[in-house]
């Protein structure tokens, strides 16, 4: 089967929201924004939609004191019984006075307690395009921590 013919089937015809395919999750993350010299911590919610044990639609709106951010994008990796590690690739906006287009690429560890709860440990580059020549594109630091029951 063509990779084409893939990806047209998983969005046309769906697989069906069964268990562990929906997860509903808080999180805590932090950034450094280096060109206005902030550091904000916020917090938010996430959803994610499983479309294997290895890829994931994942979707992350934070509130900071004054921003705000949203981002969609795929997560994809390794999971295991206990453990998973994956590859994050986000993007989305950013809103101080205007919004902002943005990109969250990094990794992911995520921890299984039991089969519907997961804590899941976000580290990456949250990379924001603030344009013009003053600021210009801006890479940020930005680690996070959240709570996950997959339903």
């Amino acid at each position: 089967m063509c990779l084409l013919c893939f990806f047209v089937a998983i969005f046309l015809y769906p697989p069906p929201l069964i268990a562990s395919h929906v997860e509903l999750g808080v999180d805590v993350t932090g950034t450094h924004l280096h060109k206005i010299d902030e550091a904000p911590t916020g917090g938010g919610a996430r959803f994610l939609y499983n479309l294997s044990p290895a890829v994931a639609l994942d979707m992350e709106v934070v509130r900071y004191p004054g921003k705000i951010s949203a981002l969609f994008g795929t997560k994809s990796g390794l999971r295991r019984a206990r453990f998973g590690v994956f590859g994050k690739s986000r993007f989305g906006l950013w809103h101080f006075t205007r919004s902002y287009f943005a990109a969250d690429i990094g990794s992911v560890l995520e921890y299984y307690p039991s089969s519907h709860t997961v804590v899941r440990l976000d580290i990456g580059d949250t990379i924001i395009f603030y344009g013009g020549t003053q600021l210009g594109t801006v890479h940020n630091f930005q680690p996070g921590i959240g709570f996950s029951y997959r339903f």
